[in-house]
């Protein structure tokens, strides 16, 4: 799924600063909106980094391939597709179109 409010295209950080297994949050608009990459067997995926169910910060949760735990409630969300595996959330997560250029992360949506 993706959020149409997303920004047409932008430049997140430094991809040399995301390892393989490992979650970034990133504070955009002032702080109001918060998105993570996580990489996976090097691939990357962005995602809306507040759990559905209650808004904690999904960055703080564990990684397991491509399924992210929250650690507040247990939700459990594929960040590939922002599908629910493991409720109490009901909503999907939203995901985003990311890449690696000239070694920055950028999002697009």
């Amino acid at each position: 799924m993706t959020t149409p409010n997303a920004p047409t295209q932008r430049r997140l950080g430094r991809a040399d600063e995301l390892p393989d297994g490992a979650v970034n949050p990133y504070y955009l608009d002032d702080r109001k909106w918060r998105v993570s990459v996580a990489r996976v067997a090097g691939k990357l995926y962005a995602f809306d980094d507040l759990c559905t169910h209650e808004a904690c910060p999904l960055s703080a949760g564990m990684l397991t391939g491509t399924t992210i735990l929250c650690q507040c409630h247990g939700c459990r969300y594929d960040i590939a597709t922002g599908t629910v595996l493991k409720g109490p959330a009901v909503r999907p997560l939203a995901t985003y179109e990311v890449t690696e250029t000239d070694g920055m992360i950028t999002i697009s949506g």
